[in-house]
């Protein structure tokens, strides 16, 4: 490969030259630094903005699922509102289920929040009184149907407590619509 000496004695001079030189004094080196130190920036920069990112959309889904949880309890309420004093035992039972399982299906996720709990509680209370007082006027002939107006006057208070616990949750779900995102914000005052 080398086989003149002047030749061999060229190429360990400027190897020597070059390793003489430090690093840093070459301007290949602050190139390759201010390139690696701006990419780590951004990299930073681009990560917080992910995290801001995630964060609201997960407030978004919440404002969403609240906001669904919301049309749930107002079409249930509509429904409680549309009690009619004729109404047969079979009918104000299926009524009473139907409403029954929806509202504890949209409640259950939120036993355990600190807000909500005690109208939870007071919404099952209230569901479990509305079928004791339906179960006292069951009819023991279906053919021989119960006196008029029997089957709502013993659950027509059920009802009216029932609907005013769900208004109670649906001001409460509003309230946290409001809320949402205010985490950070210092109270005014």
């Amino acid at each position: 490969m080398f086989s003149d000496p002047q030749q061999i004695e060229d190429t360990v001079s400027l190897i020597l030259r070059v390793i003489s030189k430090p690093f840093w004094q070459k301007l290949e080196f602050w190139i390759t630094i201010v390139i690696a130190v701006t990419g780590v920036i951004f990299s930073i920069l681009a990560f917080a903005e992910a995290r801001k990112a995630k964060r609201a959309a997960t407030e978004a889904g919440r404002t969403v699922k609240i906001q669904t949880i919301t049309i749930e309890l107002t079409e249930v309420s509509q429904k409680l509102d549309k009690l009619r004093p004729n109404i047969p035992f079979n009918e104000a039972r299926d009524m009473l289920t139907e409403i029954s399982r929806r509202l504890r299906r949209i409640i259950s996720p939120f036993q355990a929040d600190p807000d909500l709990k005690c109208h939870i509680d007071t919404l099952r209370e209230v569901l479990t009184g509305a079928k004791e007082s339906l179960n006292s006027v069951r009819p023991t002939d279906p053919a021989n149907e119960e006196t008029p107006y029997t089957v709502y006057y013993a659950i027509e208070s059920d009802f009216a407590s029932i609907n005013d616990c769900v208004a109670d949750l649906l001001g409460l779900f509003e309230k946290k619509t409001i809320n949402i995102g205010d985490d950070n914000v210092a109270p005014k005052g």
